[in-house]
């Protein structure tokens, strides 16, 4: 008889918390009671993707362009467009029949965690085989009596609950996932967890960039209810805190996305707090905070007007934390005060303007070693009074190779992009320590070392 089929967690060599060996049964798969022996912690293992590595000049470095946020200026209603994604985890499903390891875009945008399952027609090309759910003797698919199958999922004609995303981009076609919800054994370091999340098992999956078919779904870490990260808030409160701390691509070392008590200590008033501002409508799944203001080194930007950085009530403008967004976005009238703000401070000290067309930056200099001892750090106000983001010089700027006249030359390019609203992006978060804790409505964070929390790539 065959094992059954585990999404397990990949963790370090040092296991900080482990879980209950006992499974709660499931009526139905209905929602248990929250088990008091399910021990508060564990971690997945955080993939980058993005060409990108830290130099030993402390910069970030690039052999090409980021991955284009570009569709974010023409997406009125997404924080980031259907693309190749900076990060990924790794979950690791097990069989009788042996065992593979997929890699799952992280998101905040898409409410529900999905994975291509047998049959998927069309699908998505994947490197790994698409998973055939018939090996798993625990596999359950939700059924549409379920108190889980609740609008938006819907009753089939034959008794089982199905699911629909559909992602809307200005200017492309649609993202279309369409299944059925399921659930199965969820374990931690071989041990079973006491709640069983559901997920969804793709049968049809059109236009979604995987990444050269590295990516076998979406796992999201959303505000909506039907998210990984909700459900196991809503199920036991000691998870309701989840962690990451970014490190620069091109390492042979891997981070972590930290659920409860595995999200690591800081001292009290060690971390900067604000608020995630409630959400304006049902379906919104992303994490809006309050920025009220920009600072260029120690000299506010008086003309970025608070009003301008605010969201509105028809759902534009407004500021995003964002982990799938590779570099960060301002809203165009922001962007436009802080590139003419940045310039004007550099060309004061004789930089060299490069125009990168190709590349798609808006502000580039010649990075000679004078240029980069004056490019500056920008600082990201928040409403609560003192919280501030503040981005070095090293987080701001990304350094590439320029082709002049066949002569490579290193450039400094200014990393964001002009948009309809503003997203915190991943590079912008490197080595920035975000905690995110759902029942308290908050979003921590504060500069660190994120190489301190890392493990050997395997």
């Amino acid at each position: 008889m065959e094992l059954p089929t585990i999404l397990t967690i990949m963790f370090t060599a040092l296991i900080m918390h482990h879980l209950s060996p006992t499974v709660t049964a499931i009526a139905d798969h209905k929602t248990p009671v929250p088990n008091a022996s399910l021990a508060a912690g564990f971690s997945f293992r955080l993939v980058s993707n993005h060409a990108i590595r830290r130099g030993g000049d402390g910069f970030l470095h690039c052999s090409s362009r980021l991955p284009s946020s570009a569709g974010v200026a023409a997406n009125a209603t997404a924080p980031h467009p259907e693309m190749q994604l900076p990060y990924a985890v790794t979950v690791t499903v097990s069989t009788g029949n042996g065992r593979n390891e997929y890699q799952l875009k992280v998101d905040t945008a898409t409410s529900l965690t999905w994975l291509q399952y047998k049959p998927c027609s069309p699908s998505a090309p994947q490197s790994k085989p698409i998973f055939d759910p018939s090996a798993s003797p625990t596999f359950h698919n939700v059924t549409g009596t379920s108190e889980l199958c609740r609008p938006p999922y819907k009753p089939t004609a034959d008794g089982l609950c199905s699911f629909r995303l559909k992602v809307i981009r200005r200017g492309l076609l649609p993202l279309s996932v369409q299944g059925l919800l399921f659930v199965d054994n969820f374990t931690m370091d071989g041990k079973p967890l006491a709640y069983r999340p559901f997920f969804g098992c793709s049968h049809s999956t059109r236009r979604f960039d995987n990444n050269a078919g590295k990516y076998a779904g979406v796992f999201t870490i959303g505000r909506m209810p039907t998210s990984l990260a909700m459900q196991l808030a809503a199920h036991h409160r000691g998870l309701a805190r989840f962690s990451y701390c970014l490190v620069g691509g091109g390492t042979n070392r891997q981070g972590f996305l930290r659920f409860g008590a595995d999200v690591p200590h800081h001292p009290k008033g060690h971390m900067t707090t604000t608020r995630i501002l409630p959400a304006l409508h049902a379906g919104e799944s992303e994490y809006y905070v309050g920025l009220v203001g920009v600072s260029l080194g120690a000299r506010r930007l008086d003309a970025i007007r608070p009003e301008t950085l605010a969201r509105r009530a028809d759902g534009e403008g407004g500021c995003v934390v964002d982990l799938g967004t590779p570099a960060t976005v301002m809203v165009r009238e922001a962007y436009n005060v802080v590139e003419e703000a940045v310039w004007s401070e550099l060309e004061r000290h004789r930089a060299e303007r490069v125009e990168r067309r190709r590349g798609g930056y808006g502000l580039c200099v010649r990075a000679t070693e004078a240029a980069r001892r004056r490019l500056p750090s920008l600082s990201l106000h928040f409403a609560v009074e003192k919280a501030a983001l503040v981005l070095a010089p090293e987080q701001l700027f990304v350094t590439t190779a320029d082709d002049q006249q066949g002569r490579e030359e290193q450039i400094a390019c200014l990393a964001m992009e002009p948009g309809r609203r503003t997203i915190i992006g991943a590079m912008q978060q490197v080595d920035t320590r975000f905690v995110f804790d759902l029942k308290d409505s908050t979003i921590s964070f504060a500069s660190e070392s994120c190489k301190q929390d890392t493990a050997q790539v395997l």
